[in-house]
């Protein structure tokens, strides 16, 4: 069985694969900042490391306080933000990963920074 523990906008599985964050324009340096704010606002987000379009950040659990990996990049056409969400521990992670990367994408379409 696949490990469902992993959701990608880059990936070729469908079991995997979540759509890419669509901006609402080109990314740039005003709207890469409030990306990166509203992405650490997340429940137990902190961040590891960013550089202007790819942020590298670490979601604890409420639960259990397990690791999640939460990986942004955005594409080079600059309109479109690939998400991966990755549970460090374990096989199967409830669907967390995939309804973190659909709380930011809608928390981003609030905000006006990203489009359906």
């Amino acid at each position: 069985a696949p490990f469902l523990n992993c959701v990608s906008s880059t990936s070729t599985n469908g079991l995997y694969f979540v759509e890419p964050i669509r901006l609402a324009e080109p990314l740039s340096q005003s709207s890469w900042a409030l990306i990166r704010a509203v992405a650490i606002e997340l429940p137990g987000a902190s961040l590891n490391s960013a550089r202007f379009g790819y942020a590298d950040i670490t979601c604890r659990s409420d639960l259990l306080g397990f690791p999640d990996y939460l990986e942004l990049l955005v594409d080079l056409d600059k309109q479109h933000l690939d998400a991966r969400s990755q549970s460090l521990i374990g096989f199967y992670d409830l669907g967390v990963n995939r309804s973190r990367v659909e709380l930011l994408r809608s928390r981003l379409i609030e905000r006006g920074i990203a489009i359906n």
